[in-house]
């Protein structure tokens, strides 16, 4: 296993947190200035980049509630001060049990260690469709797969 620098354990473990709903251990691993902003129209395409709020725990509540999220990675890398991650959300409906799964991007600014800022690329059609895995894998040919899965 290869050695992973600061910036990347730290995006790894705060996508752990999320999982795991700890809201308070993923809050240690953002500056206090800390926004992400959805690089898209929002869910109802009215919204232009939506952002999180000015107070980011109400965001992390409502997120961090869902049980059975995993996250597969499938590629990681890092600039100076940046992370980017390609990975595949999956969680399910609480009500229906059915899986969401959603191919993104995530480009995440680091300052000190921590997450600055980030920005959340998805295709909001896709995020609200229950895919299966196969579909999904037909946006990975040619591709080396899972690096690690988090769950």
């Amino acid at each position: 296993m290869e050695k992973r620098s600061k910036n990347i354990q730290t995006v790894l473990n705060i996508l752990q947190d999320e999982v795991n709903g700890d809201i308070l251990s993923a809050l240690k691993k953002m500056t206090k200035d800390y926004t992400m902003t959805w690089v898209d129209a929002g869910i109802n395409g009215n919204q232009l980049f939506p952002t999180t709020k000015k107070n980011i725990q109400d965001d992390m509540k409502e997120a961090y509630v869902i049980k059975g999220r995993e996250y597969d990675i499938r590629n990681i890398a890092e600039g100076d001060g940046v992370v980017f991650v390609e990975l595949i959300e999956s969680f399910p409906n609480q009500r229906t049990k059915k899986f969401y799964r959603t191919p993104l991007v995530l480009v995440l600014e680091m300052k000190k260690g921590k997450i600055r800022t980030g920005r959340h690329y998805l295709d909001p059609c896709l995020s609200g469709k229950f895919l299966t895995k196969a579909q999904i894998e037909k946006a990975y040919k040619n591709s080396r797969g899972s690096q690690m899965i988090i769950q």
